[in-house]
């Protein structure tokens, strides 16, 4: 039965994670008052919900359950902890950008400035994040149907955001809503690391993999980007097997237990 609910049961160490840092969210929520307490307790999550965003990436691409129903509420879930709500991810990510990361003008982690030059890592973070949203009307337009979805799920996840404000308006400020803004930053800043400054190639050159265990425990194998973006439907626990196939032919300055020193150059670059 586990198997035929969930594809690949890996996936339910991520639904174990899911599912109590909520709980653990709605704990704090609902039965502390002290301002102190309730920063330091979502201060503590920090961690977890990190690592549910990395998580979400890969469930855009491969769904966690084979029950649908179950898939909307676990990214409603993920919504209040990681800010990105259902099919937004979708839009943003999968249409806007592996569609186009080639083309600068349409690539939604567009890490290129209007003349051409790499942005820092916190201007590109910010940028992203500020469009992340708005990017998804943009996009929805040539995809109605998933413009659809994207928009009744975004209504209902706001609702239900809307509600806990009202009802506990301070806890409700502190331990989802900065969180999920928080979060969507972070989301945007990690993926700096991907391709910026790279010149687009191929798929060989045009990203960085890392190959740290414990960077790769922590995020679900987001490292291996070149790999995902070979094949951007293959499950997470598949990519490090796929990775040692293409490994070869990647240069060694885009692969290793590191993002590589040019990238933390780049990080450190001020906005134009």
């Amino acid at each position: 039965m586990r198997n035929k609910l969930l594809p690949f049961p890996a996936d339910g160490w991520a639904v174990v994670l899911i599912v109590l840092t909520f709980a653990a969210q709605l704990s704090l929520y609902l039965f502390v008052d002290s301002i102190g307490w309730l920063a330091a307790g979502a201060f503590a999550l920090v961690p977890f919900c990190l690592s549910v965003v990395a998580y979400n990436h890969n469930h855009m691409h491969v769904r966690t359950f084979s029950n649908q129903p179950l898939n909307r509420i676990l990214e409603v879930l993920i919504f209040l902890e990681t800010g990105s709500s259902p099919f937004s991810g979708t839009l943003n990510h999968i249409v806007g950008h592996h569609a186009s990361y080639d083309k600068p003008e349409l690539d939604t982690l567009n890490w290129r400035r209007r003349d051409g030059t790499t942005m820092g890592r916190h201007e590109f973070a910010l940028r992203c994040l500020a469009w992340h949203y708005p990017s998804c009307f943009v996009l929805g337009q040539k995809n109605p149907r998933l413009r659809a979805q994207f928009l009744t799920w975004l209504a209902l996840g706001v609702a239900l955001l809307g509600g806990l404000i009202a009802y506990r308006p301070v806890p409700a400020l502190i331990v989802f809503v900065a969180p999920m803004l928080l979060m969507l930053y972070a989301l945007k800043w990690s993926a700096y690391a991907h391709h910026s400054g790279l010149p687009y190639g191929d798929d060989y050159t045009a990203s960085r993999t890392h190959t740290g265990r414990f960077y790769n425990w922590f995020t679900w194998n987001a490292g291996y980007h070149a790999a995902h973006h070979f094949k951007q439907a293959l499950h997470w626990s598949q990519l490090p097997e796929y990775h040692a196939t293409l490994a070869p032919r990647i240069p060694a300055e885009l692969q290793g237990d590191g993002w590589g020193e040019d990238l933390k150059r780049r990080s450190m670059t001020p906005a134009a």
